[in-house]
């Protein structure tokens, strides 16, 4: 009979970027150790953000946004992808601050 590993969770950064984020996302080729989800955005302003945040230095990801089946066909209808925003956490503050501005300019300039 095989035992179970057991691995310390002391240093998450051995695990790696999925550790702490979802699956089907993506990033903009900044890393950190760890990460905390900060906004659900739309999908047309996914790439610029991803951009704007790597400029400044933000480690950044997204991954789309879990829809309940009793919402599912009201989303679709709606046409609005959602994506969850984590960004690392060693930059948090940094991700508010950019957030607080570029998201209102963005969303009016793809609108």
């Amino acid at each position: 009979m095989a035992a179970s590993a057991h691995r310390s969770v002391d240093n998450a950064e051995n695990f790696g970027r999925l550790w702490w984020l979802p699956s089907r996302g993506r990033g903009n080729g900044l890393s950190d150790a760890g990460w905390a989800p900060i906004a659900d955005v739309d999908a047309f302003i996914v790439a610029p953000l991803l951009t704007e945040l790597r400029i400044a230095g933000v480690p950044a990801h997204v991954a789309p946004v879990p829809v309940p089946p009793s919402q599912l066909l009201r989303s679709q209808a709606a046409g609005r992808a959602r994506y969850r925003l984590w960004v690392g956490t060693s930059a948090y503050s940094r991700a508010e601050d950019l957030l607080r501005v570029r998201i209102p300019e963005l969303s009016r300039a793809t609108a």
